[in-house]
């Protein structure tokens, strides 16, 4: 399993992986709203300051997640891995290395939001130490906001 920065030529794979994500978790994601980041995902997050990385096996990318900079830190994005694919620590290998890009960028918090019906990422994050902070409704949606210090 390799560990990289995205590149252009990924945006159809990233844009399947989402797509079988969100809906692995119960959401249609034609519903979801915010998606234009992956249409240019260099220029989304790398010229911004941020970071999306992949995981890549030779049957292409399984994992993806990014961050981007906010008022308050990093803004942790797209955290997704193949449904096939969950449970082998993708995930874990991905937040690990995006909180290290963070911290050692400067950034000292990290914040999210999730789907409160996305029960594996309600369960993922805190299981990492991110602490609910906020819940909100955005249409049908029950959202989620987690907070974690990185020092």
């Amino acid at each position: 399993m390799r560990l990289r920065p995205v590149r252009e030529s990924d945006r159809e794979p990233i844009l399947d992986l989402h797509r079988a994500a969100i809906r692995s978790a119960g959401s249609d994601p034609d519903d979801v709203p915010g998606n234009e980041d992956l249409e240019t995902p260099v220029e989304s997050y790398r010229e911004i300051g941020g970071e999306l990385l992949v995981l890549e096996s030779d049957s292409g990318i399984v994992a993806m997640g990014g961050y981007k900079p906010r008022e308050s830190g990093v803004e942790l994005l797209r955290m997704a891995v193949a449904p096939d694919a969950q449970g082998e620590g993708y995930g874990s290998r991905l937040i690990e290395a995006l909180e290290t890009r963070a911290s050692e960028a400067g950034y000292e918090r990290v914040v999210l939001e999730t789907a409160a019906r996305q029960t594996q990422a309600m369960a993922f994050y805190p299981s990492r130490g991110y602490a609910e902070t906020e819940r909100r409704t955005e249409g049908s949606y029950e959202v989620v906001r987690f907070e974690k210090s990185l020092d």
